[in-house]
């Protein structure tokens, strides 16, 4: 990922924990015989070989076919939002859009069935503590879908917040979202990661 510019880069690794805590739905892209595309929950963990990954995809999907051991791409997106370029004193200026995204490169490995189930439980029980299943449900559900684990080679977290502009600038950008920002809230991350 080389555009936009490096100082738009994230590299501390507790903001991009921060983040996929909260953001962790996203596109499993992969490109076997032609560009396929799935939006999926994952489940997200850094372990101490590096990131980790892992969804379900359904069972009839075509994705499925030949992505075993194949090369992937999980672009996991969060809150953007319109910056207009009245925000500058300067003028001319340009509007832009600011927004927080986390790209993940790896190698998909088709899980087990048993690996499948306990995934689905894991991803389940994430979202909704209190959900209990029946057994004869689950080994249902297993026959409908089919887990992927994706180990990771590369990660890189562009977190565009205006780190281009000056603290007055940037001030102006923070003022000028919470004032019209109308869902997810980027002028929260602008706050927490500042002006160079």
């Amino acid at each position: 990922m080389s555009y936009p510019p490096r100082y738009f880069t994230c590299t501390d690794d507790a903001l991009i924990r921060q983040f996929l805590q909260q953001h962790y739905f996203g596109l499993l892209l992969s490109s076997q015989a032609g560009l396929h595309y799935s939006p999926l929950p994952f489940l997200i963990e850094q372990q101490p070989q590096g990131w980790q990954l892992a969804c379900h995809l359904a069972r009839s999907n075509p994705q499925l076919q030949g992505l075993d051991g194949q090369p992937v791409t999980v672009v996991i997106q969060g809150p953007h939002a319109f910056v207009s370029a009245a925000c500058y004193p300067e003028k001319p200026a340009v509007s832009t859009w600011n927004y927080l995204l986390v790209e993940f490169k790896g190698r998909a490995r088709l899980l087990t069935p048993e690996q499948t189930l306990s995934l689905a439980r894991r991803q389940e029980s994430d979202s909704d503590p209190q959900l209990e299943q029946s057994a004869d449900y689950q080994q249902k559900l297993l026959a409908g879908i089919q887990g992927v684990q994706i180990d990771v080679d590369n990660v890189t977290a562009r977190f565009k917040l205006s780190q281009n502009k000056n603290p007055e600038q940037h001030q102006a950008v923070l003022q000028y979202l919470q004032q019209h920002e109308q869902a997810d809230f980027v002028w929260r991350w602008m706050q927490q990661t500042g002006s160079e």
